[in-house]
C-alpha cells in the first residue's frame, strides 16, 4: 500500500488513530487538557529522512491528496517522527468539512493541483506517536506534547493545536463561534492505537444547516421525509433526509405543496437511488439541526427545526 517505506514504515503501517468517546456536557478538570475539535479529516503523517507519507483514519493513502504537506519535512526538525492531526480547509471564516472532503476525495493529478490553489489546507497537529526510532504511544500525553513542541517549527501549512485548562469556558467560545466541539484528554493517558477510549472525550454542540427541500419520500403514497440538499459551486448536493420534527400539519402542507411544485427529475447532482421518491423544484428551504457530518457528507441525526423564508441560494456548503 505504501511502496518504498522508510525505516519507521512498519510502525506507521500498523498504527491507527485513537478515537474519543462522546460526552454530552462540558466540564472542568485539573487531570485533563482541552483542545478544539476541528471539522476536518483525520490524518497520520510519517516524516522520515525528507519523506512525508500520509494516511487517513482507515489507513488509506492520502499523500497525493495533500501535496502542500510535503513541507512537513522541513518543519519537523528530526530525522523521523509520526504525527497525528486533522487536515482542515477554511470556508466562510471557519473550517468547512464539505471543502476538505473535495480535497480528500480527489484522485486526478490535475484536479489535485487545481484544488490545492482553490482550497488550501492546514494540518492541525495534536500528537506525537514516534520519534527517532522510539515508540511514544505508551508515554503520557503531556510528555508527548512536550516533545512535540520541541521538534517542530510552526509555519503554514502546520498549526499546533492549543491546549486549554478550562473546558467549560472553551466550550462556550467554540459554541459561539460555530465550531465543531472540544476534546478533553487526560494528561497521563497513553495513546491507544485503533481504540476508542474514555481517556479522550469529545463534547459537541448540535449544529444547524439551511437546506433546500429537493424531494420527499412517499411510502404508501403519504409524505414521509424531506430529501435535503445544499449548494456547492452551483450544484445542488443531496446531503440526507429528515422526518424528525415534522408535525402532522407539516405533512399535510407538504402534500399540497408537492402538487404544485413536483419535478419530473431530481435537481440533485447526486440523487439518492431508492424508489418511492417524489422530486421537487428547489424552492423550499428548511432549517435543520444535526449532530455532525458523516464521512460521505451526510447529515447525522438531522431534526427539522422549521421551514424558512431564506432563499435557496443561501443554503451553502
Amino acid at each position: 500500500m505504501f511502496p518504498e517505506l522508510p525505516p519507521a514504515g512498519d510502525f506507521f503501517t500498523n498504527l491507527q488513530p485513537m478515537e474519543p468517546v462522546s460526552k454530552k456536557e462540558p466540564f472542568d478538570s485539573s487531570a485533563h487538557i482541552f483542545q478544539i475539535k476541528w471539522d476536518g479529516v483525520r490524518i497520520l503523517a510519517l516524516v522520515d529522512q525528507g519523506q512525508v507519507i500520509l494516511k487517513n483514519r482507515t489507513s488509506k493513502p492520502r499523500t497525493k491528496q495533500y501535496p502542500e504537506l510535503q513541507k512537513l519535512a522541513a518543519l519537523v526538525r528530526v530525522k523521523s517522527a509520526i504525527l497525528d492531526g486533522e487536515v482542515i480547509a477554511m470556508g466562510g471564516g471557519k473550517p468547512s468539512f464539505a471543502r476538505v472532503l473535495r480535497r480528500d476525495f480527489c484522485r486526478r493529478e490535475k484536479m489535485i493541483t487545481a484544488l490545492q490553489r482553490q482550497i488550501p489546507c492546514t494540518y492541525c497537529l495534536f500528537d506525537l506517536l514516534y520519534l527517532e526510532g522510539a515508540d511514544l504511544t505508551g508515554k503520557p500525553l503531556e510528555e508527548r506534547l512536550h516533545l512535540l513542541s520541541k521538534i517542530i517549527e510552526v509555519k503554514p501549512p502546520l498549526y499546533l493545536n492549543e491546549n486549554f485548562q478550562e473546558g467549560r469556558a472553551l466550550y462556550r467560545e467554540i459554541e459561539q463561534a460555530g465550531l465543531e466541539g472540544i476534546v478533553a484528554k487526560k494528561k497521563k493517558s497513553p495513546y491507544r492505537s485503533g481504540k476508542k477510549s474514555g481517556d479522550w472525550l469529545k463534547i459537541k454542540p448540535r449544529r444547524r444547516q439551511l437546506c433546500v427541500v429537493g424531494g420527499l419520500t412517499m411510502p404508501g403514497g403519504s409524505v414521509g421525509a424531506l430529501l435535503l440538499g445544499a449548494y456547492r459551486d452551483g450544484e445542488l448536493l443531496y446531503i440526507g433526509k429528515a422526518s424528525s420534527g415534522l408535525t402532522e400539519s407539516d405533512l399535510l402542507l407538504l402534500r399540497d405543496y408537492a402538487l404544485e411544485n413536483a419535478a419530473a427529475k431530481p435537481y440533485f447532482s447526486n440523487p439518492p437511488r431508492e424508489r418511492d421518491y417524489l422530486w421537487l423544484k428547489p424552492y423550499l428551504t428548511v432549517l435543520i439541526e444535526f449532530a455532525e457530518w458523516t464521512a460521505n457528507l451526510r447529515l447525522r441525526a438531522p431534526v427539522v427545526i422549521g421551514f424558512s423564508n431564506r432563499p435557496p441560494v443561501e443554503a451553502l456548503l
